[in-house]
């Protein structure tokens, strides 16, 4: 007598069990390849020097807009760069949060104009401050001397100073409203 023994068949699996097994594992490869994204997509691009057409201080999950430091957009100018939890170096910087889930940092902003420009928006706290032409009704102050230095402003009617220290510069603005 030969002996055969067969084995028994293996049960199907059902597509529910598929199902049940791929589902998670699509979750934990999508969650690290969007971790990994957006850990890499750093914020190399945001340098100190650089200019901003920024419209508002304060908080933002937007990367500034850049802008060509001889345009009437670009408003500011990065003066320094920290963490999202760091102080400004000693002056008068205008801060810009930019909160991302991987890529938290403040920038330290500093006025972008020169002698003659005239501002609007100057003396608002969270509205930032716009180049305007000299005639327009809305400007509310004026650039009367920009130093790359830190400096005073006793030679001029200025009722404002701001005075950075990175990099040392002196703007001194008089405010006509």
């Amino acid at each position: 007598m030969t002996e055969h023994s067969a084995e028994p068949a293996r049960p199907k699996r059902s597509k529910w069990f598929w199902v049940g097994l791929l589902v998670p594992v699509a979750i934990v490869v999508l969650s690290a390849s969007s971790w990994i994204v957006g850990y890499l997509s750093n914020t190399d691009d945001v340098r100190v020097g650089d200019c901003y057409a920024i419209t508002t201080f304060g908080d933002t999950g937007d990367d500034p807009a850049k802008a060509d430091c001889g345009s009437a957009e670009a408003n500011v100018k990065a003066g320094a760069k920290t963490d999202a939890g760091g102080a400004c170096p000693a002056g008068e910087y205008d801060q810009l949060t930019v909160d991302k889930t991987f890529a938290s940092y403040k920038l330290c902003m500093m006025i972008n104009a020169k002698q003659g420009d005239c501002l609007e928006n100057f003396l608002a706290d969270s509205v930032a401050y716009q180049k305007v032409t000299c005639s327009d009704p809305a400007r509310d102050a004026e650039v009367l001397k920009v130093v790359d230095s830190v400096a005073t402003c006793d030679d001029t009617d200025a009722t404002h100073l701001k005075s950075y220290a990175t990099p040392p510069s002196t703007v001194c603005v008089k405010s006509l409203k």
